[in-house]
């Protein structure tokens, strides 16, 4: 599974399957919709759907969802557990995180190969997301590659990257691992408004020509930061 990323723009990628539905009209004005305007009947089609318990109706009736979180761990994420003292038998242990739980800052993690769960805090948790190799000077033949963070080294300040293509581990600064968008991550090491220090920001893009990061706080707030100062 390779990471997908902007060079200062979007995520990059390909087209999603729902986009080119409806550029090929599967869905369209001049698709569907525009097939029934054509068929006997059609027109009243079109119409009854407005009407009471149609379309408009189950719109109405539909739950609204929750505002999109930035500064949570999504669920789905694969973590491994790290620094628990009263569990310590349970670091390094493998899970999922099912959900964010706002009340206590706290994360349900499922456990691999069980059905045990546990609630910890962040500062307990390393994802295993998918990164980007950029800018070493000394090993110019990793730079591109993509990989998976295993470990972090908190006395090294190092990630530990399994590389697919090579197959083999490498420990790297947090400067030189480009992270996807989308990640969660925490903000540290910041000089200029060390207040932000601590908080959890979404990942938008990465811009290439700076090595830094379009980060999202809030639905309102977006700053750019250096990669460094971002880990999970």
């Amino acid at each position: 599974p390779g990471a997908s990323f902007g060079g200062g723009g979007g995520g990059g990628g390909g087209m999603d399957p729902f986009s080119m539905m409806f550029q090929q009209g599967g869905m369209g004005g001049s698709g569907m919709m525009g097939s029934m305007g054509g068929m006997p009947g059609g027109q009243g089609m079109r119409m009854n759907m407005g009407g009471p318990g149609g379309m408009s109706g189950m719109r109405q009736s539909a739950t609204k969802p929750a505002p999109p979180r930035y500064d949570a761990i999504p669920p789905g994420t694969v973590v491994s557990l790290k620094g628990l003292v009263n569990a310590s038998d349970r670091n390094g242990d493998r899970g999922v995180v099912k959900q964010y739980i706002p009340s206590s800052g706290r994360y349900v993690v499922v456990l691999e190969d069980s059905d045990d769960t546990m609630s910890v805090k962040a500062s307990n948790l390393l994802q295993h997301v998918h990164v980007r190799i950029h800018d070493i000077q000394s090993q110019p033949e990793l730079n591109g590659k993509t990989g998976t963070i295993i470990a972090w080294n908190p006395g090294k300040e190092r990630y530990a990257i399994y590389v697919m293509a090579l197959e083999k581990v490498v420990s790297l600064k947090p400067g030189n691992v480009v992270l996807e968008a989308g990640t969660c991550a925490q903000l540290t090491g910041l000089s200029s408004r060390p207040e932000l220090n601590g908080k959890w920001g979404t990942i938008k893009d990465w811009i290439r020509e700076s090595n830094k990061y379009d980060v999202q706080l809030s639905a309102q707030q977006v700053i750019r930061i250096k990669v460094e100062n971002m880990r999970v």
